[in-house]
Protein backbone atom coordinates (compact mmCIF):
# COMPACT_ATOMS: atom_id res chain seq x y z
CA UNK A 1 0.00 0.00 0.00
CA UNK A 2 2.86 2.46 0.77
CA UNK A 3 4.62 1.89 -2.41
CA UNK A 4 0.85 2.32 -4.36
CA UNK A 5 0.80 5.69 -2.23
CA UNK A 6 4.45 6.53 -3.24
CA UNK A 7 3.94 6.57 -7.04
CA UNK A 8 0.62 7.77 -6.75
CA UNK A 9 2.36 11.23 -5.00
CA UNK A 10 4.96 11.16 -8.07
CA UNK A 11 2.19 11.57 -10.62
CA UNK A 12 0.15 14.07 -8.52
CA UNK A 13 -2.04 11.98 -6.80
CA UNK A 14 -4.91 11.71 -9.09
CA UNK A 15 -5.92 8.63 -9.90
CA UNK A 16 -5.47 8.51 -13.57
CA UNK A 17 -1.99 9.32 -12.78
CA UNK A 18 -1.61 6.26 -10.71
CA UNK A 19 -0.03 3.27 -11.33
CA UNK A 20 -3.03 1.19 -10.12
CA UNK A 21 -5.15 2.52 -12.40
CA UNK A 22 -3.00 1.95 -15.65
CA UNK A 23 -2.69 -1.71 -14.25
CA UNK A 24 -6.34 -1.78 -13.87
CA UNK A 25 -7.17 -0.77 -17.05
CA UNK A 26 -4.62 -3.15 -19.12
CA UNK A 27 -5.92 -5.85 -16.99
CA UNK A 28 -9.47 -5.51 -17.81
CA UNK A 29 -8.35 -5.20 -21.37
CA UNK A 30 -6.03 -8.22 -21.09
CA UNK A 31 -8.69 -10.19 -19.84
CA UNK A 32 -10.92 -8.88 -22.77
CA UNK A 33 -8.79 -9.86 -25.69
CA UNK A 34 -7.65 -12.87 -24.07
CA UNK A 35 -11.33 -14.36 -23.88
CA UNK A 36 -11.95 -13.07 -27.24
CA UNK A 37 -8.47 -14.98 -28.61
CA UNK A 38 -9.33 -18.06 -26.68
CA UNK A 39 -12.83 -18.01 -27.77
CA UNK A 40 -11.94 -17.45 -31.64
CA UNK A 41 -9.66 -20.41 -31.82
CA UNK A 42 -11.80 -22.78 -29.83
CA UNK A 43 -14.96 -21.88 -31.42
CA UNK A 44 -14.70 -19.24 -34.04
CA UNK A 45 -18.34 -20.66 -35.48
CA UNK A 46 -20.22 -20.52 -32.79
CA UNK A 47 -18.88 -16.82 -31.68
CA UNK A 48 -19.61 -15.85 -35.28
CA UNK A 49 -22.95 -17.58 -35.51
CA UNK A 50 -23.67 -15.17 -32.26
CA UNK A 51 -23.77 -12.06 -34.55
CA UNK A 52 -24.58 -13.38 -37.86
CA UNK A 53 -21.21 -14.64 -39.54
CA UNK A 54 -21.80 -17.99 -41.28
CA UNK A 55 -18.71 -19.08 -42.15
CA UNK A 56 -19.00 -21.57 -45.26
CA UNK A 57 -15.45 -22.36 -46.24
CA UNK A 58 -12.15 -23.28 -44.11
CA UNK A 59 -10.29 -20.12 -45.82
CA UNK A 60 -13.49 -17.80 -43.56
CA UNK A 61 -12.03 -19.50 -39.98
CA UNK A 62 -8.68 -18.93 -40.83
CA UNK A 63 -8.99 -15.85 -41.82
CA UNK A 64 -11.55 -15.00 -38.44
CA UNK A 65 -8.97 -16.80 -36.47
CA UNK A 66 -6.12 -14.79 -37.66
CA UNK A 67 -8.21 -11.74 -37.20
CA UNK A 68 -10.21 -12.13 -34.15
CA UNK A 69 -8.28 -14.84 -32.03
CA UNK A 70 -4.36 -14.09 -33.72
CA UNK A 71 -4.71 -9.92 -33.09
CA UNK A 72 -6.38 -10.61 -29.87
CA UNK A 73 -3.48 -12.69 -29.23
CA UNK A 74 -0.41 -10.19 -30.05
CA UNK A 75 -2.18 -7.03 -28.33
CA UNK A 76 -2.72 -9.40 -25.23
CA UNK A 77 1.30 -9.77 -25.18
CA UNK A 78 1.65 -6.45 -25.31
CA UNK A 79 -0.86 -6.11 -22.62
CA UNK A 80 1.23 -8.47 -20.66
CA UNK A 81 4.38 -6.73 -21.33
CA UNK A 82 2.76 -3.32 -19.98
CA UNK A 83 1.83 -5.00 -17.09
CA UNK A 84 5.24 -6.24 -15.97
CA UNK A 85 7.42 -3.76 -17.46
CA UNK A 86 7.58 -0.41 -16.55
CA UNK A 87 8.97 0.76 -20.08
CA UNK A 88 6.16 -0.67 -21.86
CA UNK A 89 3.31 0.61 -20.10
CA UNK A 90 2.11 3.69 -21.61
CA UNK A 91 2.35 1.57 -25.02
CA UNK A 92 0.51 -0.64 -23.92
CA UNK A 93 -2.17 1.38 -22.25
CA UNK A 94 -2.21 3.26 -25.99
CA UNK A 95 -2.75 0.59 -27.88
CA UNK A 96 -5.72 -0.52 -25.86
CA UNK A 97 -7.03 3.47 -26.41
CA UNK A 98 -6.65 3.21 -29.83
CA UNK A 99 -8.06 -0.16 -30.96
CA UNK A 100 -10.48 0.62 -29.30
CA UNK A 101 -11.20 3.72 -30.44
CA UNK A 102 -11.04 1.91 -34.15
CA UNK A 103 -13.71 -0.65 -32.94
CA UNK A 104 -15.81 2.11 -31.95
CA UNK A 105 -14.84 3.79 -35.54
CA UNK A 106 -16.41 0.72 -37.11
CA UNK A 107 -19.24 0.16 -35.64
CA UNK A 108 -20.19 4.18 -36.06
CA UNK A 109 -19.12 3.95 -39.94
CA UNK A 110 -21.40 0.46 -40.40
CA UNK A 111 -24.10 2.31 -38.30
CA UNK A 112 -24.05 5.38 -41.25
CA UNK A 113 -23.44 3.20 -44.25
CA UNK A 114 -25.46 0.41 -43.23
CA UNK A 115 -28.28 1.16 -40.33
CA UNK A 116 -28.90 0.87 -37.19
CA UNK A 117 -27.48 -2.46 -34.87
CA UNK A 118 -28.42 -4.09 -32.14
CA UNK A 119 -27.90 -4.67 -28.40
CA UNK A 120 -24.80 -6.40 -28.97
CA UNK A 121 -23.39 -3.38 -30.98
CA UNK A 122 -24.60 -0.59 -28.43
CA UNK A 123 -23.04 -2.31 -25.48
CA UNK A 124 -19.61 -2.86 -27.39
CA UNK A 125 -20.03 0.86 -28.26
CA UNK A 126 -20.83 1.68 -25.11
CA UNK A 127 -17.90 -0.06 -23.58
CA UNK A 128 -15.32 1.21 -26.30
CA UNK A 129 -16.71 4.59 -25.74
CA UNK A 130 -15.90 4.53 -22.23
CA UNK A 131 -12.38 2.21 -22.93
CA UNK A 132 -11.41 5.34 -25.10
CA UNK A 133 -12.35 7.82 -22.59
CA UNK A 134 -10.43 6.15 -19.17
CA UNK A 135 -7.35 5.64 -21.88
CA UNK A 136 -7.35 9.24 -22.72
CA UNK A 137 -7.74 10.31 -19.05
CA UNK A 138 -4.71 7.87 -18.43
CA UNK A 139 -2.34 8.89 -20.95
CA UNK A 140 -3.08 12.50 -19.90
CA UNK A 141 -2.29 11.89 -16.29
CA UNK A 142 0.89 9.96 -16.78
CA UNK A 143 3.85 11.51 -15.23
CA UNK A 144 6.26 13.66 -17.77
Amino acid sequence: MKRIESENQTNGGTFAGSVLARKSYLALNLAVYALFALGFFIAPVTLAGKIGITLQHSAALADLRAVYGGLSLGIGALIVLGLTQKTHTLSAVILCMLASAGLLLGRLVTMILDGPGDIYIYGSMALEVLAVILGVLLIRGRSE
